[in-house]
């Protein structure tokens, strides 16, 4: 997408009046400070508004505001990686694909990781940018797409561990997502991806294995914001 298609993340954050708010999320023996969207459904109907006018609403896809919530995913491998043995998180280096509001980086980092988000909605890093503060977690962003075959700002860069969270939400997603986790993991590195059980997981699973790298598969079971059960798949490189 060239970079005077869409608008500027100065742009978006200008005409859009994004209504906030702050919340507490529990995470092991860690409690977060968290400021997302009020409400996800009214800042998507703001947005398409928005592209609808300059012509542009193919772009809804790239710049819908699915990052600014927490997501049951996102929540979930945030409380797997706080409570996993400190000799796998402390000194480590951690890679988020597709990070929204990176709940599980700032749990990373708080856990003594070189944590890294990387996301490609130009508003993330703004949002980030507050998190880290309310957190105490130095956090690193990098903006990355999966869909391309590689990212400058990565480039020649591998993670002890690559780690993502609901990311399967559209169909051509699985094989780049794949990519990705191959691309950026150590050899020996852990792979973590955390899934509502999406119509595309399967796809993935299938993708990893054709890689060459096989996964396991455990069930989390979370409360928030009602009960519900995750899939957790876990590879190495």
């Amino acid at each position: 997408m060239p970079a005077d298609s869409a608008p500027s993340a100065q742009d978006l954050h200008a005409l859009l009046k994004y209504e906030m708010r702050r919340e507490k999320v529990r995470a092991g023996a860690f409690t977060l400070e968290i400021e997302a969207l009020d409400n996800l459904n009214r800042t998507i109907d703001q947005v398409f508004e928005l592209l609808a006018k300059q012509g542009r609403p193919e772009l809804l896809e790239r710049l819908c505001p699915y990052f600014g919530v927490i997501w049951p995913s996102a929540l979930a491998l945030a409380r797997w990686l706080a409570e996993i043995p400190s000799s796998q998180m402390m000194g480590r280096t951690v890679l988020e694909l597709g990070c929204g509001l990176a709940l599980p980086s700032l749990i990373a980092a708080r856990r003594g990781a070189q944590a890294t988000a990387t996301d490609f909605h130009p508003e993330v890093p703004r949002f980030l940018s507050v998190n880290r503060l309310l957190n105490g977690a130095p956090v690193e962003y990098v903006e990355a797409d999966w869909l391309k075959d590689s990212c400058p700002e990565l480039e020649g860069r591998t993670f002890d561990l690559v780690v993502g969270s609901d990311i399967l939400y559209e169909r051509h997603y699985a094989a780049p997502v794949a990519r990705a986790f191959a691309q950026y993991g150590k050899p020996g590195a852990t792979l973590l991806l955390a899934d509502p059980g999406r119509p595309y997981l399967q796809a993935f699973h299938d993708e990893m294995k054709r890689l060459g790298l096989g996964l396991e598969t455990r069930i989390l079971k979370i409360d928030a914001p009602e009960p519900r059960e995750i899939f957790l798949l876990e590879g190495s490189r």
